[in-house]
């Protein structure tokens, strides 16, 4: 069910005048919950919803509702994250006096709609899953530099509990040198993001020769299947003399799209062939299975709660509503004030979640360093490593 959760409370008091009784702010959800991103963010959102149930709707004695908005436009399977209809949910959430934080989006295209709204509010925004580098700095290596075209205020107030694409390509890099490769070659489709995963890629391959990628005995591919150059495919093998590491963009959204059994969409690989050397793909979001000891007490809960299994986003959303909780509870008589809860978010150091024990940077990042690397196997990803960045 995506209506809105209410607990108890009539409106707020003067914000930060110390918590009355009754007393309750709002957090906003905004996640895809249609057409391909829809399993994902069904996912956050009753992740979110766990959370917030454990904490009993309350932080002391501030309520603490829930509103689960969809960010897609378009009907049926074609329904997909729209940037209007991110801002518009944005919108509503700046423009209601009880809401405290945004948890949201999912995607980085629909994060960067919303983000320059909430940002204007001073509202905090927490992504569990939007890991594109430009949301926090400005390019790759920017420092502490803030992205002002969506933090136009010059202020942080945006956060992820998911590593970014940067550490995601050190992942990557790390898993080759694991792997024992003897040469590696990267390529990028042309994309910003394309060029970013390369570059970060590059930077933390260190001591692993580069050659020219027809000769590579593995192949980092920074992409994604949706639109491949004609200069990619010519540079490149066909695959099949080598492995290929790719990102969880190269399957779009969601990762486990589904794919024919026996044969693997690689616009690297001749259509029907299979690469005897393995392709393989990073995940910035940890695979339920290597969640520690709290979040696989998550993914009993989560079972028990929805009949299934949850997917690897699930408790990103968790996480995402507990670390807003939480930091509504570390602002104390400020709670209902959204500045001071911004603050208590980016004071966030330390914190043991489902996720693994974690600190919010300077510039809004996760400290977290655990990984996900999968292999297909029969046409489809399977969880094959834990990955780490040091």
């Amino acid at each position: 069910m995506l209506a809105a959760l209410a607990l108890a409370g009539a409106g707020c008091s003067t914000p930060g005048s110390g918590i009355q009784a009754g007393e309750h702010v709002t957090v906003y959800v905004s996640m895809p919950l249609r057409g391909s991103g829809a399993v994902e963010g069904r996912d956050v959102v009753r992740g979110a919803k766990l959370a917030l149930a454990d904490a009993h709707g309350k932080v002391g004695q501030l309520g603490v509702r829930a509103v689960y908005l969809d960010d897609t436009a378009g009907r049926g399977a074609r329904a997909r994250w729209s940037q209007a209809v991110a801002a518009a949910n944005a919108r509503r959430a700046s423009e209601d006096s009880t809401a405290i934080a945004y948890v949201g989006d999912f995607d980085s295209g629909a994060t960067r709609a919303s983000l320059p709204i909430t940002n204007q509010a001073r509202m905090l925004q927490v992504s569990p899953a939007s890991a594109a580098i430009d949301l926090v700095q400005p390019f790759l290596g920017a420092g502490d530099q803030l992205a002002e075209d969506v933090q136009p205020t010059g202020e942080r107030t945006f956060g992820r509990v998911i590593p970014s694409d940067q550490v995601q390509a050190e992942a990557a890099a790390a898993w080759a040198k694991r792997l024992g490769a003897r040469s590696v070659a990267a390529l990028s489709d042309g994309s910003l993001f394309g060029d970013t995963m390369v570059t970060a890629f590059r930077q933390a391959e260190g001591g692993l020769p580069r050659t020219e990628p027809r000769r590579a005995d593995l192949l980092y591919y920074g992409g994604t299947a949706a639109e491949v150059p004609a200069s990619v495919k010519r540079d490149a093998s066909p695959c099949s003399r080598q492995t290929l590491i790719a990102s969880d963009a190269m399957f779009g959204a969601p990762l486990f799209r589904s794919i024919p059994a026996g044969v693997f969409n690689c616009p690297l690989i001749p259509a029907g062939e299979a690469p005897p050397r393995g392709v393989l793909v990073t995940s910035a979001a940890q695979d339920p299975a290597q969640l520690p000891a709290a979040g696989q007490k998550f993914v009993r809960a989560f079972g028990g709660r929805y009949g299934r299994d949850p997917g690897r986003y699930a408790a990103y959303g968790y996480e995402a509503m507990a670390v807003v909780l939480d930091s509504i509870r570390r602002a104390g008589d400020g709670g209902d004030a959204r500045d001071s809860v911004v603050n208590a978010f980016f004071d966030t150091r330390d914190r043991n979640s489902v996720l693994g024990t974690y600190s919010i940077d300077d510039v809004g990042n996760t400290t977290l360093n655990a990984l996900a690397g999968y292999r297909i196997t029969g046409g489809r990803p399977v969880f094959a490593n834990p990955l780490r960045v040091p």
